[in-house]
Parts: structure tokens; C-alpha cells; sequence
């Protein structure tokens, strides 16, 4: 009988006994092949323009940490190109045979300035964006932003040890020039095209350098060949006077002026020396060829052709970049 009660009583237990919630139906996760896609582009770029302030902030901590607000610092900024304007000058004018004197050696020295300067610029704004992503892994891994922002910021830290510079290029301009008129404001529109040209292979190259590390080590070197097919030793009119006289062949002439980049940098040198066979010319003969007084208005047709040069340079480097920015963490 106790064992029958017993029994029964287990029954009644699970008759009375309430039922257990159905479990929730477990999630899988699946776990797709990556697609490259760019993101809603209003609420990135609205993101992007709403932290504006840490891509400033982060470019002014970055000098300060490499102790560019001091004045040695900013002394080395004006030194290093000076000193390798210096040494160009002696291997294009000395050595060369063209070296003149006085005021014909201080003009070409200032020329040779005005292209160094300029390329400089967006030498640093490209090589400092391409190690901006590597440089920047751990915010990348621990924090949720536009990733956009660290090329940003690279490129106000290239700005920032770019106007120091300007400062001592214009103590050789009005040394030299002894004067400054209204069409130097060409610089403005000149600049702002140079800094979206140069943005764009910034973010560009930030992007190759995450998948190809080695292109870190070999950007240098590309930067150093690019820079001695450009109008930046030699103007483009030098060079033209060069051609018509029979000493260089013609395809120097092609290869500077299918230069993407040659547009900008001839922009410079018209509104800064002038655009004729040498800085700062008055006119005169050079080979037997009668050359006019230098003009130092830009041609409209560089302009734009600069401008367009500027804003698919942004796009390309943009999409690419933008496209990609969701497996930057796990190539970190």
C-alpha cells in the first residue's frame, strides 16, 4: 500500500506541476563571404563632419608629441627642404653650367623653392595618410567611428608643417621679386586643388597600405622618382626652350606635361616666378629664340584641368577606401 501511495502521489505531482516555459529558439550565426560595399553615404559623411574636432585635435597632439611646437622643431621643417633645395641648386645650376650670378642665382634658387615647397606638401599628406591605418590599430579594433577621419587628420598634420614654410618662402620671394601683386592670390584656389588632389591618393594608398605592408618601405621611393618628372627642378617652359633649342629630346616635353600632377605645380610656378624660360623673367633671347616677359597669371585650362585631375583623384581614393573600411579590423 505504500508503495501504491507513493506511486500515486508521484502522479498527482506531475499532474499538479507546472509546465516549463518553452526554451527560445537558439540564434546561428552565419557567416557570410565579405562584399565590398560603401556605406550610406549622408549619415558617414555627417558622422565624419560631427568629429571634425578630433581630426584637428588629434593632428595638433601628434606635432606636439614629435616636438614640432617648439621652435627647433619648426626650424627643422624650413631646414630639411632648404638644405635639399640647396644641394638640387648646386646639381641643376653649378654643375650644370647654367649657376649665373647675384640676382640670376638667387632667382633660380627661388624656383627651385616654389616647386620643392609645393611637392613636398603632398609628399607628406601622402605618406603620412598611408601609415595612418597600420599606425592606428588599436582605436581601430576598440572604437566605432569613420575611419576617414584618420587620413583627415594626417593631412592637417602635413598642413600644420606646411605653413611654417610658406613663412620663409615669402622672405626669398619679396627679397627676390621686391614686390607682391594682386595675382598672387592665385594661390588660394591653387592650394585647395593640391590638398583634394593630394587627399585623394592619401586615402588611397592608406587603404593599399593595410593589404601590400611593404608598400610603406617602397612609397618613398616612388614619391622621389615622381618628383623628378614633374615640374619641380625644371619649369615646364624651361623645358619647352630646352626642346625648341634641339637639347632635350621631345618625349621629356610629353612625359611633363602628362604629368596628373604637373598641372598643380605649373600653377604654382606661374604665379609665384612667372611662367617663362626662367624664375622671375623679363624677356629677353636664350638660343637664338626671343622669349617675352614672364606672365604670372595661371592659364585657365591648367586650372581645370588640375581641378578635374583633384576631384577624381578624391573619388577613386574615397570609394576605395570607403569600401573597404569594414575589414579594416580584421586585416589589423
Amino acid at each position: 500500500m505504500a508503495t501504491a501511495t507513493s506511486e500515486t502521489g508521484s502522479v498527482e505531482e506531475t499532474r499538479t506541476k507546472t509546465p516549463e516555459p518553452p526554451r527560445a529558439t537558439e540564434q546561428v550565426h552565419v557567416f557570410e563571404p565579405y562584399r565590398y560595399a560603401l556605406p550610406k553615404l549622408g549619415p558617414y559623411f555627417r558622422d565624419v563632419w560631427a568629429r571634425r574636432q578630433f581630426a584637428t585635435h588629434m593632428a595638433s597632439s601628434t606635432l606636439k608629441g614629435q616636438h614640432f611646437d617648439s621652435f627647433f622643431g619648426q626650424f627643422w621643417l624650413v631646414l630639411n627642404p632648404m638644405l635639399l633645395a640647396l644641394v638640387y641648386f648646386l646639381l641643376t645650376s653649378v654643375l650644370g653650367g647654367q649657376s649665373g650670378a647675384g640676382t640670376s642665382a638667387m632667382n633660380h634658387f627661388v624656383g627651385l623653392l616654389t616647386g620643392l615647397f609645393a611637392f613636398f606638401y603632398t609628399r607628406n599628406v601622402i605618406q603620412f595618410a598611408a601609415s595612418s591605418i597600420t599606425g592606428g590599430g588599436k582605436m581601430i579594433i576598440n572604437m566605432s567611428f569613420p575611419k576617414m577621419l584618420l587620413p583627415l587628420s594626417t593631412t592637417f598634420t602635413a598642413m600644420l608643417t606646411y605653413f611654417p614654410t610658406l613663412l620663409v618662402y615669402a622672405c626669398f620671394y619679396i627679397g627676390v621679386h621686391h614686390s607682391v601683386a594682386v595675382g598672387i592670390l592665385w594661390i588660394i584656389p591653387i592650394f585647395i586643388i593640391q590638398t583634394v588632389f593630394s587627399f585623394g591618393l592619401g586615402l588611397l594608398f592608406a587603404a593599399v597600405t593595410l593589404y601590400f605592408r611593404d608598400m610603406s618601405t617602397l612609397l618613398p621611393y616612388v614619391l622621389r622618382i615622381w618628383m623628378y618628372i614633374t615640374p619641380v627642378l625644371f619649369s615646364l617652359s624651361y623645358v619647352k626652350s630646352e626642346v625648341a633649342a634641339g637639347k632635350l629630346p621631345h618625349v621629356i616635353e610629353a612625359v611633363y606635361k602628362w604629368d596628373p600632377f604637373s598641372p598643380i605645380i605649373n600653377s604654382w610656378n606661374t604665379a609665384l616666378v612667372g611662367d617663362g624660360p626662367r624664375p622671375f623673367w623679363k624677356g629677353g633671347t636664350i638660343n637664338g629664340h626671343y622669349y617675352a616677359a614672364a606672365s604670372y597669371n595661371p592659364q585657365m585650362t591648367e586650372l581645370l584641368v588640375g581641378a578635374v585631375v583633384a576631384t577624381i583623384a578624391l573619388v577613386v581614393g574615397a570609394w576605395y577606401f570607403m569600401s573597404r573600411e569594414r575589414e579594416f579590423a580584421v586585416r589589423l
